[in-house]
């Protein structure tokens, strides 16, 4: 068997240890049903609510509500509205205190309703504008009262994209993702390369493959399933997207939030940043041999220090920082999607940063190789870090 065969044989073991597609498919079907369902609901399609019957101790001159409460006026106490609303004769009692302003309301109903808040919302927007109407204030003044402040910023810079919304949900988004990946990676990476060493299946390994073709197996297999997470993060996040704007807000699903055009560049960044960490964690997975007791499992957190960092410069796009790091082959997979999501980036920046990332892609690597080699042939005792360095820093692999 080839070694191109034998990585994909390990990948693909990798991989569907921990991949259980039935599992997914269901899983998947349920959140689909849940959608559909939630959608049905909130479109009325299953039902068809009945109006709530509200009933006022006073007279609402000109008040309008939606068409799903049915409100009367009724000159009765206190105690005999609140009789209605136990007996179930009506939904909902509204027993002001005076009818001069301001008022004061209270609703009576047999429990927490939905309804309650549209409710409120649609009195306050009534008591407004009789407020207004009071003062001899008309629909413009109002409108002026309540108009905020129209704060612009105009960036000199001609770089930095307009839609600032848009680029800060995009850059978000990224980083989110990238964390999503790291985190999957250095979950599996951990239980499954300290399970491995500790039931001493190494040996059996290493007699129909070498170490460099082993932990290449292992880092795609991984990658897969890190990939699947964010796939799986994507989706269930427009679906969370979709339900707030489409059926909390009912407004039409809207996408213009995200910058897609990053997107294609983004894919490859992540791929090679996704490497890049699992080729880390898994050499410092190598050389712990108790996972419960060692002190090296903090070090398998590093490669989430660009993404921390990225988050707190995100709001610089434009500084030296930023730049420098865009470049740099340990951080370039990180700050380069991030600043083309918030500023115009030309075209051969990006490819340098992609050759950077690549190049500490390698390196990484390498160096993981040879730390994973020597670290999985060691029991007993975890090697200290001048000796992981010796490992990492040697020629041969």
């Amino acid at each position: 068997m080839s070694r191109l065969n034998q990585t994909i044989t390990v990948a693909k073991w990798e991989f569907m240890q921990f991949f259980k597609w039935k599992q997914e498919l269901i899983a998947k079907s349920i959140m689909l049903l849940l959608a559909l369902g939630m959608y049905l609901w909130h479109n009325q399609v299953l039902y068809q609510p009945e109006p709530q019957k509200i009933v006022s101790n006073i007279e609402l001159v000109e008040l309008q509500l939606s068409d799903d409460f049915v409100l009367r006026s009724e000159a009765k106490s206190k105690e005999a509205l609140v009789e209605a609303v136990k007996s179930g004769e009506i939904d909902g009692a509204l027993v002001f205190k005076s009818e001069t302003l301001p008022q004061q309301v209270t609703l009576y109903s047999q429990g927490i309703m939905s309804w309650q808040t549209d409710l409120q919302a649609q009195l306050n927007d009534y008591a407004r504008s009789n407020a207004a109407a009071s003062l001899n204030l008309g629909a413009e003044q109002l409108a002026l009262l309540e108009q905020p402040l129209q704060f612009e910023t105009n960036y000199l810079d001609e770089a930095v994209k307009d839609a600032m919304q848009q680029s800060s949900f995009t850059a978000n988004g990224l980083l989110i993702l990238m964390a999503v990946g790291v985190f999957m990676t250095f979950g599996q990476v951990f239980v499954a390369i300290t399970g491995e060493k500790q039931q001493r299946v190494t040996e059996q390994l290493y007699s129909c493959m070498d170490a460099k073709t082993w932990i290449e197996g292992k880092i795609i297999g991984q990658m897969l399933h890190a990939i699947k997470a964010m796939t799986t993060t994507i989706f269930t996040a427009l679906l969370g997207f979709a339900f707030v704007q489409v059926i909390l807000k009912g407004q039409s699903l809207d996408l213009s939030i995200f910058d897609f055009s990053v997107l294609p560049w983004f894919i490859l960044f992540v791929l090679v940043g996704i490497y890049m960490c699992t080729a880390f964690i898994a050499a410092i997975a190598a050389a712990i041999d108790d996972p419960n007791h060692s002190g090296k499992t903090a070090f398998m957190m590093i490669p989430l220090i660009p993404i921390i960092v990225g988050f707190m410069m995100m709001d610089s796009p434009s500084s030296l920082a930023v730049t420098v790091l865009s470049y740099f082959p340990l951080t370039a997979f990180v700050f380069m999607p991030m600043k083309m999501a918030l500023i115009e980036v030309p075209f051969w920046q990006v490819v340098i940063a992609f050759v950077s990332s690549v190049i500490g892609c390698v390196l990484i690597r390498n160096m993981a190789a040879r730390m994973f080699k020597m670290g999985m042939t060691m029991y007993g005792k975890e090697p200290d870090f001048k000796t992981m360095m010796k490992w990492a820093m040697s020629v041969r692999s």
